[in-house]
């Protein structure tokens, strides 16, 4: 299972932002496996210098990998098999090429796949180029973001206090589950022994709903309205109810797909968001349509569209939102066509 490295098992993260330069982190200073990134954006400063987390949790380290590569092609091409593949991009399930395109020249049937994504919806891709593969899947309640390059140039992430994942497997059909829940003990007891807040989870689809539940509102509201989520609350009386039935479309879908949702999961996290001083929460999502980057709306807001529809679950909040990201979405990627004049 090992490549050229040595002997101890070999990781590579895909994509080295703020989520991935957390894990990629943890998993050096557990010191039981190599290693290795693609980093796309930030390779060549990657590749000379390293990369420095400063971490709220886990201190300040300055890190140079085992192994940084341009693209999957180039990681193939060193020789390494890698036990594990720790994917920490944006999840756009509409991108081309997809994900599993991407994947397809590091995989083989030893290597098990770690999704630190948001949304719902992305094993399913993955299950169907990869059926011999583990696929396990974590909700990640991580915060950071990228530090402006100093001086020195090396490529800098800021990790927030909270720092945690619920982490199970998405089990394949015709696969073993022992040998499955194997690979996912062995990666959780790297991660634990690092310091990482972990859990695993026998229902890891109820975990990563919950979380769609929280990201389908916050996200979508603070990208269409471009306020967070303390001036949301503040810009009408009847906000806090808005966001309440969004969330619950989103819990009546998950419960018709059998999930065992609560059904005060809504009042549960809108509870959550209210206690953020200031000005509240940001998102991601926000973040991304303002610096005029494609959106995760296909699976933080359109798998559960889809799943609303095809089951008969009406869900005409979540509707109008999703039908508003993607035309902000449509905005991004046609600069020219929306800036053109009218008639």
């Amino acid at each position: 299972m090992t490549g050229t490295l040595g002997t101890k098992p070999n990781a590579l993260l895909f994509g080295l932002g703020a989520i991935g330069s957390v894990y990629a982190s943890v998993l050096q200073r557990s010191g039981a496996c190599n290693v290795s990134v693609v980093a796309r954006s930030n390779y060549a400063a990657v590749k000379e210098k390293g990369y420095a987390l400063d971490s709220q949790k886990f201190g300040k380290h300055h890190h140079m990998l085992d192994g940084v590569f341009r693209d999957t092609k180039e990681a193939a091409a060193s020789g390494i098999k890698f036990d594990y593949i720790l994917c920490a991009n944006k999840a756009l399930l509409t991108a081309v090429p997809t994900l599993a395109d991407q994947l397809a020249p590091i995989m083989s049937d030893q290597t098990s796949i770690v999704l630190l994504q948001n949304g719902v919806g992305n094993e399913d891709p993955l299950h169907a180029a990869f059926p011999n593969s583990t696929i396990i899947s974590a909700v990640v309640w991580t915060g950071g973001k990228a530090v402006p390059t100093g001086e020195d140039g090396v490529t800098t992430f800021q990790q927030f206090a909270a720092e945690g994942l619920t982490i199970g497997v998405d089990y394949a059909e015709g696969l073993d589950r022992a040998t499955e829940r194997a690979k996912l003990d062995r990666l959780v007891e790297w991660l634990r022994a690092a310091g990482s807040d972990i859990t695993p989870t026998e229902d890891i689809q109820k975990e990563r709903w919950i979380k769609v539940i929280w990201n389908a509102c916050w996200n979508s509201l603070t990208t269409v309205t471009r306020v967070r989520t303390n001036h949301f609350f503040a810009s009408s009386p009847g906000a806090a109810e808005f966001a309440t039935k969004l969330m619950d479309e989103v819990v009546a879908v998950a419960r018709a797909k059998g999930l065992d949702i609560p059904l005060d999961t809504p009042a549960t996290l809108l509870a959550r968001c209210q206690v953020v001083p200031g000005a509240g929460l940001p998102s991601s999502m926000m973040m991304d349509n303002e610096a005029g980057r494609p959106t995760e709306v296909e699976v933080i807001l359109g798998t559960p569209l889809r799943e609303g529809q095809r089951l008969g679950v009406p869900v005409p909040i979540l509707e109008t939102i999703y039908t508003i990201v993607k035309a902000l979405d449509w905005k991004n990627a046609h600069p020219d066509e929306a800036a053109a004049p009218g008639p």
